[in-house]
């Protein structure tokens, strides 16, 4: 009979989170199991009880209940982002309690130092063509955004639209505005809005889905 394996919880949390990160969505148990290499469902569950006793997690019945409640350390030359959400899929959550994660940046890539910034995943290929920093916004990707009511024409924006986030390129005409789609199929049309928007963020990075990011641990 093999040896029991046995991991650190915050192991165990870092796999909760990186899931999180990849696919968008918390892990359901088994899923968890499998990514641990654990031999039971059980195991893990003793895992998440003492996560969530110490105050890490937040769980509820329901096969993707886990929540992650800490905020990750922050290194000296890099500093913890917050995941908030998807586009399109709805409201964006931008306070602390609602993020899904965490990614570690480059200090480099958050200018100016004063301003507030978020990652946002994409879904859909509405901007498949736009170019930010030499990449390209594709679907499963992360937009790092920075925080903004307002932005220049010619800008890439996150807005919020009848209660829903989408990302498009910005610009001004008279009376209304616009928010330009840049895709490789021609079905996305531009969205024309006179004051029924608000402008959340500006993109200014893409982080490639598969890149070799830093996922937070406490």
């Amino acid at each position: 009979m093999g040896r029991k394996r046995i991991l650190k919880y915050e192991q165990v949390f870092g796999a909760v989170q990186q899931w999180l990160v990849r696919h968008g969505h918390p892990p359901t148990i088994e899923e968890l199991r499998k990514t641990l290499g654990l031999g039971s469902k059980r195991t893990v569950l003793t895992y998440l009880q003492r996560l969530e006793q110490s105050g890490k997690i937040e769980r509820w019945p329901g096969a993707r209940g886990i929540r992650l409640l800490n905020r990750p350390k922050v290194g000296a030359e890099t500093t913890s982002i917050p995941i908030v959400g998807e586009a399109p899929a709805g409201p964006l959550m931008i306070a602390e309690e609602n993020n899904e994660g965490w990614i570690r940046l480059p200090r480099e890539f958050l200018k100016p130092r004063s301003s507030r910034f978020f990652l946002l995943r994409v879904r859909g290929n509405s901007m498949n063509r736009a170019r930010v920093e030499g990449g390209t916004i594709e679907s499963g990707d992360l937009v790092l955004v920075r925080q903004e009511s307002t932005a220049r024409p010619g800008d890439i924006v996150v807005a919020l639209i009848d209660g829903e986030a989408t990302i498009k390129r910005f610009f001004r005409s008279p009376g209304y505005y616009v928010l330009k789609p840049e895709s490789t199929n021609g079905g996305f049309q531009p969205i024309l809005v006179e004051s029924e928007f608000a402008i959340q963020g500006i993109v200014c990075r893409v982080i490639k889905a598969g890149a070799n990011i830093m996922i937070d641990e406490d």
